[in-house]
């Protein structure tokens, strides 16, 4: 059971093993990339032969097997949520979906794409179903297998690493008992913002570190900036959806990423939410590594690729 992130700046796996019914973590490593890993540089030769290399000495160094769930970032694909009657039929959703992205998507580009959908349970709209949608580029999908292919490693799934980071939450800690959770991804120059009911899907935003003010720019590059900046965004979205009078209306801020850490988790209790959680999802799992790789404290960095390891088994 092996899953991998693709994210910006690193490549990351983790792989997973069940024995008697748990899931034993037994190989994890992650690499930072020499470029970029973004559309433009995903579809050029010469930078696909760097990544290659990265997933090839992965899988040569740490003897990875078997078929790979990957995670690629958010910002390479189109998120789309929409509602649907509680009743509409199959073909029914399809156009409307059709519909939707051509909305955000020039016509003659719609066949680049490819398109997936899940319909998400009902309960928050009287009378509808929400549908949450992703348009991938066929050609970042042709790309993703043509990493993995030269080390033998076939893609069995290609999933959002911010759907794959609430698969991981929604295992390890339980998202689904509580009406509203936010998960926050912490990158080295942004956050994405996810807005979670009942363990499902319900917005996502994202919040870069450096913003125009007065024709300067204004970095947050501490993490007291940084958790101040996403008080203040999450409580904009709040006041969005219509929350923010309500009594504490986020029950749990999950706080997980490359840049994430148990201080700026501190800093982020606030009396939006009843709890912040740090996310350590080798915490939650047993471990089976060699010595050398326990030393890694901290695994709020592998969110995602947990999740996708752990999709790896369905």
């Amino acid at each position: 059971m092996l899953g991998f992130s693709l994210l910006k700046h690193s490549f990351q796996f983790v792989n997973v093993e069940y024995r008697e019914g748990r899931p034993v973590v037994e190989r994890f490593a992650s690499r930072r990339t020499p470029v970029p890993f973004n559309l433009e540089n995903a579809l050029k030769e010469e930078q696909r032969a760097h990544f290659r290399g990265i997933i090839g000495e992965a899988a040569e160094v740490f003897k990875l097997k078997g078929p790979v769930v990957v995670s690629v970032d958010s910002h390479l694909a189109f998120v789309k949520k929409f509602l649907v009657d509680l009743g509409a039929e199959l073909n029914e959703i399809e156009e409307q979906l059709n519909w939707e992205f051509r909305q955000i998507l020039p016509e003659p580009s719609l066949e680049e794409y490819q398109f997936v959908f899940d319909r998400l349970p009902g309960g928050f709209y009287e009378g509808q179903d929400a549908v949450v949608a992703v348009a991938f580029r066929k050609t970042l999908l042709d790309t993703v297998r043509d990493l993995f292919a030269p080390a033998g490693l076939e893609v069995q799934w290609i999933d959002l690493d911010v759907f794959s980071a609430l698969y991981a939450i929604n295992r390890l800690y339980g998202t689904r008992e509580f009406d509203l959770c936010v998960l926050v991804d912490v990158r080295e120059d942004l956050a994405k913002i996810q807005f979670v009911r009942k363990g499902e899907f319900f917005d996502l935003y994202t919040v870069k570190f450096s913003e125009l003010e007065e024709n300067e720019v204004h970095t947050f590059d501490s993490p007291e900036s940084v958790a101040k900046l996403l008080k203040k965004e999450i409580q904009r979205k709040l006041i969005e959806y219509k929350l923010d009078s309500e009594e504490k209306p986020v029950d749990t801020l999950y706080l997980y990423g490359e840049k994430a850490d148990q201080n700026m988790a501190d800093v982020l209790i606030t009396d939006s939410a009843r709890d912040v959680v740090f996310v350590e999802p080798f915490q939650k799992l047993e471990m089976d590594v060699p010595e050398e790789s326990s030393q890694e404290v901290f695994s709020s960095r592998y969110t995602a690729c947990v999740g996708s390891a752990l999709r790896s088994v369905i």
